[in-house]
C-alpha cells in the first residue's frame, strides 16, 4: 500500500514541476516587451544630464546679460527702475523645452522665447542667433541624450530584434514626460516692472501679439496695474517635449542596436 501511495505522490510532484515553468514563463514574456524600470532610470539620467548642460551655459550667458535699467515717469516724478533677471534655472528650462519645439505663452497669448526680457536663454530662441554654436551644441546634446538613452536600454535588455529594441527605446520617454509636465508648471516668471512689461507688450511689429497696454499699465504708463506671467505652453511641453520627440528618438536609439535586422526588415517590405 505504501508503494502505491509513494508512486502517486511522485507522479503528482512530476506534474507540478512540469507545470511550474509554463506558469513562470508567461509573466516573463509579458514583462520583457516594455522594460519600464530600466527605461525610466536611463531616461532620468539623460534628462538630468542634458538639463544641467543647459543650466551651465545659461548661467554663463546670464552672467553677461545686464538687467534693464530705465527711467520711469516724467520730470521730478521720474524714478530709475532696475528690472529683475529671470532665474537661471527657469531660463535653462525654457532653453531645454524650446529644443523640442515647445511654444511659450504670456497671459495665455502665444509668445516666443525671444519675447521674454531679462533672461539668459535668448540665444536658444532668438531668430537672429538661430545658428550660433551654443544653440547647435545644446541641440546635439539634447537630441543625442535621448538617442543614447534608447540605445543603452535596448542594449542592456538584449533586444532580440528591431521591434523589441524600439519598444525598449520608447520607455526612456517616461521621465521626459514627468520633467516636461513639472517644468511647464514651475518654470514660469512674472514680469511686474514697467520696462519689462512694456517690452512684452511691444508694438505691432514686435512684442506679444494680443497684449494690450491698457490692461497692464495705467493711463500714464508709469505703473503696472496687472503683472504678466510668461512661461512654456503646458500642452506643447507635454506633447512635444514629453511624448512625441522622446518616444521617437528613443525608439531610433533602440533600433540602432539592431541596424542589420531593421535594414533587412525594411528591404523585405520594399520588395
Amino acid at each position: 500500500m505504501s508503494d502505491g501511495k509513494q508512486m502517486d505522490y511522485e507522479e503528482e510532484s512530476t506534474e507540478q514541476q512540469q507545470n511550474q515553468p509554463a506558469q513562470r514563463q508567461v509573466p516573463q514574456d509579458e514583462g520583457s516587451d516594455f522594460p519600464i524600470k530600466e527605461g525610466a532610470v536611463t531616461g532620468a539620467i539623460a534628462v538630468i544630464a542634458t538639463y544641467l548642460t543647459h543650466l551651465f551655459l545659461t548661467a554663463i550667458v546670464t552672467a553677461q546679460v545686464r538687467p534693464e535699467a530705465e527711467s520711469v515717469g516724467v520730470g521730478d516724478d521720474a524714478t530709475l527702475v532696475i528690472t529683475e533677471m529671470v532665474s537661471s534655472w527657469k531660463a535653462a528650462g525654457w532653453s531645454y523645452l524650446s529644443v523640442f519645439g515647445t511654444g511659450f505663452e504670456a497671459e495665455g497669448e502665444t509668445a516666443f522665447l525671444s519675447d521674454a526680457p531679462n533672461h539668459g536663454a535668448a540665444f536658444a530662441g532668438s531668430l537672429g542667433n538661430a545658428f550660433t554654436l551654443s544653440t547647435l551644441f545644446l541641440f546635439i546634446v539634447t537630441v543625442g541624450g535621448i538617442v543614447t538613452a534608447g540605445y543603452a536600454v535596448a542594449k542592456y535588455t538584449d533586444a532580440d530584434d528591431a521591434v523589441d529594441a524600439a519598444k525598449a527605446g520608447v520607455t526612456v520617454a517616461v521621465p521626459y514626460l514627468a520633467f516636461a509636465a513639472i517644468a511647464a508648471v514651475v518654470m514660469t516668471h512674472t514680469f511686474s516692472e514697467v520696462p519689462t512689461v512694456v517690452d512684452l507688450i511691444g508694438s505691432e511689429a514686435v512684442g506679444v501679439y494680443g497684449l494690450e497696454s491698457t490692461e497692464y499699465l495705467n493711463d500714464a504708463g508709469d505703473q503696472v496695474v496687472s503683472d504678466v506671467e510668461f512661461g512654456p505652453s503646458t500642452t506643447d511641453a507635454i506633447l512635444f517635449a514629453g511624448i512625441i520627440v522622446p518616444a521617437i528618438l528613443g525608439a531610433v536609439g533602440g533600433v540602432l542596436t539592431q541596424r542589420r535586422d531593421a535594414f533587412e526588415t525594411v528591404m523585405a517590405k520594399v520588395q
